[in-house]
C-alpha cells in the first residue's frame, strides 16, 4: 500500500513537472506584410490601397498618417492574413498651383511585434503655359524676354497686369547692355512727311511703368537708313506711362532715320508722365540732305484719321532733362532734310486730315550743344497738325551750326499748327550770321498756324541783325499771334544785349512781314 502511494505521488509530481515546464515555455510571435512599401500614389483622386496582414499575435493594431485612413484599424491576428484598406486623401489643390510629395508609414503592432511599411504619395507639378500673366515684368531677364517677344511676334500676354497692360514691376538695369535693339525693330519705319505704315514688328500694347526706373540705359547706335531707334523702336496705337528713365546715349545715321531715348516712332501713341534723364550725343548723318529726326523723348509723331475716326499721337506731362550735344555729321542742309533735336520731339506731322498730334504740359532742362539745322526746346519742327501747349524750355542753348533756324520752342511752324500758353527760358545763342533764331520760334510758315499766350523771358544772342526776335525770327506767313508776354534781352553778342522793357519790347519780338503786324495782338512786357 505504501508502495502504492509513493508511486502514485512520484507519478503526480512528474506531471507537475513537465505542467510547470509548458507553462514557462515562450510563444514566437511574427508579423509579416505582403508588400515592403506602398508608393507612386496619385496626387489627384488616388485610388485605394490595400495590404495583406499575417500575424499569430492575438489582437494588432495600425498607426497611420494623418492623410490616411485605415480599414480596419485593429483586429485579431490571422495566419490566412487580414486584408487592409487604405484610403488616401488627395494630394491636389487645382491646375495651375503646385503640390509636394509627401512620405510617411503605416505601423503594426501586436504582442511586442511591430511592422512598418513605407507610404508615399506624388505632388502635384503645375503645367506652365508660357503665355500665362505673371502680372507683370518682374526683373531684367523678364525685360529681355519680353522684348524678344515683341520682336518675334510672340504673345505678350505673360508680362500683362490685370487692366491688361503691361507693367514694370521693379526698377529695371539695363547696365550691361552696350548696344540696344529697340522694342517695336521694325525693318522699315515709314518715317517722312507723308508716312506709310510700318514694316516689321511694332509695340501695339500698354505700357505702364508703374512710377518705376529703367537705369543705366547707355547705348551707342548706328542707325540705318529708314529704321527707327529708342528705347521703343515704333509704336502704333499704343500707350507708354509713368515710367523713368536714366540715359546715356549716342546717336548716328547712315541716312534717314528717327531716335527718341523713348521712342523713335510714335504713330498714334499717347506718352504721359515720363521721365528722362541723362546724356544725348548726336553725330548727325553720315549722308548730306538725309533728315534724321531726334528727340528728347520721341523722334518721329505721326498721327492718322480714317474712316473719320481720328488717331491722335500725345506726349503729355512729361519732363526731360538733357545734356543734349554733338552736330549734324555729314549734313549741310537746314530745310526738312536736315538734323532736327527737340527736346521734346525731333519732328512732327500727320497725313493732312483731321488727326493731330499734341505735346502737352512737358518741360526740358539741361542744354542744347548741337551744330545742326534746327535745334529747339520742344520740338525741331511743327510740319502739320501740331498743337504745344502749356510748355516749358528750361536749356540753354549754343549753336554753330551755319544757315540754321534754331528756337527756344520749335524752329518751324507750318500748317495748322499752334503754340499756346508756352514759356522759354533758355538763353538761347547763336553765332553765324546766316542762322535765324527766336525765343518761341525760328519761322512762322503757313497761314492757319498761330501762337496765342505764354511769355519769353530769355535772352537773345544772334549774328543774325534781320531774322533774330524775343518771340521769333521770321514772322512770315501766319493767322494771328496774341497774348503773348515778352521779356528778356537781344544782342548780337554778350556785351551788346538790349533789354526788353515797356517802351521798346515791340521792337525787339523779331522780323515781321509787310501786312502782319495787324495779325499781334495784345501783346505785353513782362520781366522775370
Amino acid at each position: 500500500m505504501k508502495s502504492f502511494i509513493r508511486t502514485t505521488c512520484m507519478l503526480l509530481a512528474g506531471a507537475a513537472l513537465i505542467f510547470s515546464c509548458k507553462q514557462k515555455e515562450e510563444i514566437a510571435y511574427y508579423m509579416t506584410a505582403d508588400k515592403t512599401a506602398i508608393s507612386d500614389i496619385a496626387a489627384n483622386n488616388p485610388s485605394d490601397e490595400t495590404l495583406v496582414l499575417k500575424t499569430n499575435s492575438p489582437t494588432w493594431l495600425v498607426l497611420t498618417p494623418d492623410w490616411i485612413t485605415a480599414t480596419p484599424n485593429y483586429g485579431e491576428g490571422s495566419e490566412d492574413g487580414t486584408v487592409i484598406t487604405f484610403k488616401i486623401a488627395s494630394n491636389y489643390k487645382n491646375e495651375s498651383t503646385d503640390t509636394a510629395p509627401r512620405n510617411g508609414s503605416v505601423k503594426f503592432s501586436g504582442s511586442g511585434q511591430t511592422l512598418e511599411v513605407p507610404i508615399s504619395q506624388n505632388g502635384h507639378t503645375a503645367v506652365i503655359d508660357p503665355n500665362a500673366s505673371i502680372g507683370g515684368i518682374t526683373d531684367v531677364a523678364e525685360f529681355e524676354d519680353f522684348v524678344k517677344a515683341v520682336n518675334s511676334g510672340d504673345a505678350i500676354t505673360r508680362w500683362l497686369n490685370s487692366d491688361g497692360e503691361v507693367e514694370l514691376l521693379d526698377d529695371i538695369d539695363l547696365g550691361a547692355y552696350s548696344e540696344w535693339t529697340p522694342i517695336g525693330d521694325v525693318t522699315k519705319s515709314g518715317n517722312g512727311n507723308n508716312a506709310s505704315n510700318p514694316e516689321g514688328p511694332v509695340f501695339t500694347g500698354t505700357f505702364n511703368g508703374g512710377g518705376h526706373t529703367i537705369k543705366n540705359f547707355k547705348a551707342s547706335a548706328l542707325i540705318p537708313d529708314g529704321k527707327t531707334w529708342g528705347l521703343f523702336g515704333a509704336t502704333k496705337n499704343a500707350v507708354i506711362k509713368n515710367l523713368n528713365i536714366v540715359a546715356d546715349v549716342t546717336l548716328e545715321a547712315d541716312a534717314v532715320a528717327d531716335a527718341g531715348i523713348l521712342v523713335g516712332t510714335a504713330y498714334s501713341t499717347t506718352i504721359e508722365n515720363v521721365k528722362i534723364n541723362g546724356k544725348l550725343n548726336i553725330k548727325g548723318t553720315k549722308t548730306d540732305n538725309k533728315r534724321f529726326a531726334i528727340g528728347g523723348i520721341a523722334g518721329f509723331l505721326y498721327s492718322i484719321a480714317t474712316e473719320g475716326v481720328s488717331y491722335n499721337t500725345t506726349i503729355k506731362n512729361c519732363e526731360v532733362t538733357l545734356e543734349a550735344s554733338g552736330n549734324s555729321g555729314a549734313n549741310t542742309k537746314n530745310g526738312a532734310t536736315c538734323v532736327h533735336f527737340g527736346g521734346i520731339a525731333g519732328f512732327s506731322t500727320n497725313s493732312k486730315d483731321d488727326a493731330r498730334n499734341y505735346i502737352e504740359n512737358c518741360t526740358f532742362n539741361g542744354s542744347m550743344k548741337i551744330d545742326c539745322g534746327r535745334c529747339a526746346g520742344i520740338a525741331g519742327v511743327s510740319n502739320f497738325g501740331t498743337i504745344i501747349k502749356g510748355c516749358v524750355n528750361n536749356a540753354s542753348m549754343h549753336n554753330e551750326f551755319t544757315n540754321g533756324r534754331e528756337a527756344g520752342i520749335v524752329c518751324v511752324i507750318a500748317e495748322q499748327c499752334a503754340i499756346i500758353d508756352c514759356i522759354n527760358n533758355g538763353n538761347l545763342t547763336t553765332i553765324d550770321t546766316g542762322t535765324t533764331l527766336g525765343g518761341f520760334f525760328a519761322l512762322l510758315n503757313h497761314a492757319s498756324c498761330y501762337i496765342e499766350g505764354g511769355a519769353n523771358y530769355g535772352d537773345i544772342i544772334c549774328a543774325n541783325e534781320k531774322y533774330r526776335g524775343l518771340i521769333g525770327a521770321n514772322f512770315s506767313k501766319f493767322d494771328h499771334v496774341s497774348g503773348v508776354k515778352v521779356g528778356g534781352r537781344i544782342g548780337e553778342s554778350e556785351a551788346s544785349l538790349v533789354a526788353a522793357t515797356a517802351a521798346n519790347y515791340m521792337e525787339l519780338i523779331g522780323f515781321v512781314v509787310d501786312g502782319g503786324a495787324e495779325k499781334i495782338t495784345n501783346l505785353e512786357f513782362a520781366s522775370k
